[in-house]
């Protein structure tokens, strides 16, 4: 059985790959759902979340994502869990902590 402090970094380590994998889907120019290039602050409220979040998500030490972040993200993107998470799986392994 792992101990508490290794189920802990490898939990940082996925939501480390995970932040780093939306920053590089969706963050690092940003669209109207025209396709039209935004601020981020517009992109936040287009998403309904703040822009201290995306700003968060866009760090290389990445932090803990909440789901309903993600499907904000998505929804705007109008991108299902279900690609995002295939894509993701692809780019990364399905092992990312081991």
């Amino acid at each position: 059985m792992k101990s508490k402090e290794d189920l802990n970094e490898k939990n940082t380590l996925v939501n480390q790959h995970l932040c780093n994998f939306i920053e590089s889907k969706f963050l690092r120019e940003y669209h109207d759902q025209n396709g039209n290039i935004i601020s981020q602050n517009k992109y936040a409220k287009l998403c309904g979340i703040t822009s201290s979040t995306i700003s968060k998500l866009k760090l290389s030490k990445g932090y803990d994502v909440p789901m309903s972040t993600l499907y904000n993200i998505l929804r705007h993107e109008r991108y299902s869990l279900e690609r995002f998470f295939k894509e993701f799986e692809n780019a990364k392994g399905i092992n990312i902590p081991d």
